[in-house]
C-alpha cells in the first residue's frame, strides 16, 4: 500500500468511524497494521532501526489518531523524548507529518507550564535544525480539538508537512517527505537532541583527543544514546546472557538474588562508523555485547570500543 492510499483511507473514513466503537473497527485494524506497513515502505532505507507505530485510541477513538516513527535510542513511546509522526486533524479531511514531542512525560515534570516547555523545545529544536526549517515549511499545526493532548501536539510540534485530502501530494513527494522528516529526526539525535550543545557533553568514559571537535564528541554521545535503547539492551540480554562477555563475571554469583539479571549492553559498531543521518541497525547479535560496569567501563576507554576481542585478550594477560 502506498502512503497516498493510506492518508486517503485514514482521512476518508474517518468521520464515520467515530461514530462507531473502536474495537474490531476496520479502521482501527488497518491504523494498527497496514497504515504501519506503509509507512515502513515509505521510509525505504530509512526505515533501518525504527519503529512504525499507529494508534486509533485506546478503548475510545482518540480525538486525534496518529501514526509514529520511533527511533529506540530516542524513544519507543510517545508519552516521551521526540518522534516522528503523522496526525489526523479531528474534524476536517487533513493530515500533518510532523517532528513532535511526547507530552505526557512532560505533563509529569511540568504540569500547568507543560505547553509553554514544549513551545520553548519546539523553537530549540527549529534552532537547532535551522538547515532543514525551509525544506519542512509548516512550523504550525491545528488538530481541531480542545482536549489536552491535541493541544499539547500543537505545542510540541517543531517542523513538518501539511496534507489535505482535496489535494494529496504524489506519492514520490509524499516517500521524500517522510524521508526528509526521519533525516532531520536522526539529525536532532546527533547534534544532542533537546539538551543544550555545550562543552560538557557527557564523553568521560572514552578515550578520545583532547582537541577533539564538537562532531566528534556528539559521536561518542550517539554512542551511549544507543547503549541506552531499553529495548536493545533487553533484547540482548535474552540473546548473550547475563554473564560478562569479557571478563565472566556473573553478577548473580557474586551478588546473589541482588545481581539477578543485571549486566550492561555494549555497542559494537565502530564509533567512526555513526554519522549524521545515516540510519542505524540494531541487529542484537552482532552490534551487541554484554558487559559488567567495569569492563564497560574500560572497553570506552579503549582506541577502539568495537573490538572485543583485543580487549578480551589485553585483560587476560
Amino acid at each position: 500500500m502506498s502512503l497516498q492510499q493510506m492518508l486517503r483511507r485514514v482521512l476518508t473514513e474517518y468521520p464515520d468511524a467515530v461514530k462507531t466503537p473502536l474495537e474490531g473497527n476496520p479502521l482501527a485494524r488497518f491504523v494498527r497494521g497496514s497504515a504501519e506497513d506503509a509507512v515502513v515502505e515509505g521510509l525505504g532505507d530509512q526505515a533501518a532501526g525504527l519503529v512504525v507505530q499507529g494508534s486509533p485510541g485506546q478503548g475510545n477513538w482518540a480525538a486525534v489518531p496518529w501514526i509514529a516513527i520511533f527511533d529506540p535510542a530516542v524513544t519507543t513511546s510517545a508519552t516521551r523524548g521526540y518522534y516522528a509522526v503523522y496526525l489526523f486533524h479531528a474534524t476536517e479531511p487533513t493530515a500533518y507529518l510532523s517532528l513532535n514531542q511526547g507530552t505526557t512525560a512532560a505533563r509529569q515534570e511540568f504540569g500547568p507550564k507543560t505547553r509553554d516547555i514544549l513551545r520553548d523545545r519546539a523553537q530549540f529544536i527549529r534552532k537547532r535544525l535551522s538547515d532543514f526549517e525551509s525544506l519542512t515549511p509548516i512550523s504550525e499545526i491545528k488538530t481541531g480539538s480542545d482536549a489536552r493532548l491535541p493541544g499539547d501536539y500543537v505545542a510540541g510540534h517543531s517542523l513538518g508537512f501539511r496534507y489535505d485530502l482535496a489535494s494529496l501530494p504524489t506519492e514520490e513527494t509524499l516517500r521524500a517527505d517522510l524521508q526528509l522528516i526521519v533525516k532531520a529526526y536522526r539529525a536532532l539525535t546527533f547534534r544532542g537532541g533537546l539538551d543544550p550543545d555545550s562543552g560538557d557533553l557527557d564523553i568521560s568514559d572514552f578515550n578520545f583527543p583532547d582537541q577533539a571537535t564538537i562532531v566528534e564528541k556528539r559521536k561518542y554521545v550517539f554512542h551511549k544514546k544507543i547503549e541506552r535503547n531499553g529495548a536493545a539492551a533487553k533484547a540482548a540480554k535474552q540473546l548473550h546472557g547475563t554473564i560478562c562477555q569479557a571478563c565472566g563475571l556473573d553478577f548473580t554469583s557474586r551478588y546473589g538474588d541482588l545481581g539477578k539479571g543485571f549486566i550492561e549492553a555494549h555497542h559494537l559498531k565502530p564509533i567512526s562508523t555513526l554519522e549524521e543521518g545515516v540510519p542505524v541497525s540494531y541487529d542484537i547479535a552482532t552490534d551487541f555485547a554484554v558487559l559488567c560496569s567495569n569492563c564497560h567501563r574500560m572497553i570506552h576507554r579503549t582506541d577502539d570500543p568495537s573490538d572485543l576481542v583485543s580487549f578480551k585478550t589485553r585483560i587476560a594477560s
